[in-house]
């Protein structure tokens, strides 16, 4: 038998089923927790990757010096500067700059590493670009690719740096004692020391009592005070990337990072890495 709609069908109403504000909120809320759970590890993994950027810029800088000695029996350029990560300093014609932009380092691009361009870039413009240099006022420390007299880049060279005063390098205990086996190698002056315990190139760590404290590491600060005191309570760094000279690269996380050598700057300057 065909039934015929009647007007109670045609007015009944219709049962619409939609989201309360309660479900809205806990949908909100859950998205918001998960939100939070992954933002940590999303972070520490575009840290890494940068510090992954950073080991292939020592790698590739360790290989031009390499390159450099390969050509001149074996010596590593010149390196007569206040500290190791000055590169050029007075606008002299023999600095690191001058003898090994070009041919040996024709992508100034790995001077800058990924992390110190993030922290510093916008103080200090030759950590965000080689061709940049800040204001001749207060400093005229330039990248590589500038005229800048003074050529300032986020990263030591140690190969052949000589210092007045001499370079010292230190125990475990923060000792000078050569025949101490925790003492720190000597930095290499030529390829025939260039052994696995020799450092080669880092981010500068450092200590001048009296004068100032450098954080230039991973996610470091500047002007950390002038008064000496332990690492810990004044350095922001949790890892340093150390190359050393038979081409790898180590990282030590803080807890490893301690004094290694002594002087450059002045005679107490102390490099800790």
């Amino acid at each position: 038998m065909k039934r015929y709609a009647t007007q109670s069908d045609e007015t009944r109403p219709r049962c619409r089923r939609g989201f309360t504000l309660i479900e809205l909120l806990v949908v909100i809320a859950i998205i918001a927790i998960l939100a939070g759970m992954l933002l940590p590890a999303l972070t520490r993994a575009k840290y890494a990757s940068m510090r992954s950027a950073c080991w292939s810029n020592i790698r590739q800088q360790y290989l031009s010096q390499l390159l450099y000695a390969g050509d001149h029996k074996g010596k590593f350029p010149i390196h007569e500067d206040s500290s190791p990560d000055y590169h050029r300093l007075g606008g002299r014609a023999d600095s690191i700059v001058s003898l090994m932009r070009g041919k040996y380092v024709p992508n100034t691009a790995v001077l800058i590493c990924p992390i110190t361009r993030k922290s510093f870039g916008r103080t200090w413009l030759n950590y965000d670009s080689m061709k940049n240099f800040a204001d001749k006022t207060t400093r005229d420390y330039g990248g590589w690719d500038t005229t800048a007299a003074n050529v300032y880049t986020p990263y030591m060279w140690f190969a052949n740096f000589t210092a007045q005063p001499a370079m010292k390098f230190l125990t475990t205990a923060g000792t000078v004692d050569p025949l101490d086996a925790s003492s720190e190698p000597p930095w290499p002056k030529t390829e025939e020391e260039c052994e696995s315990r020799r450092a080669f190139i880092t981010h500068r760590v450092s200590s001048t009592p009296g004068a100032a404290l450098w954080d230039v590491g991973h996610l470091g600060k500047f002007g950390q005070g002038t008064q000496s005191k332990p690492l810990w309570a004044w350095s922001a760094t949790p890892d340093q990337p150390v190359g050393q000279a038979d081409g790898s690269v180590i990282t030590r996380p803080k807890a490893q990072i301690r004094a290694r050598a002594k002087g450059g700057p002045s005679a107490d300057t102390v490099y800790f890495y």
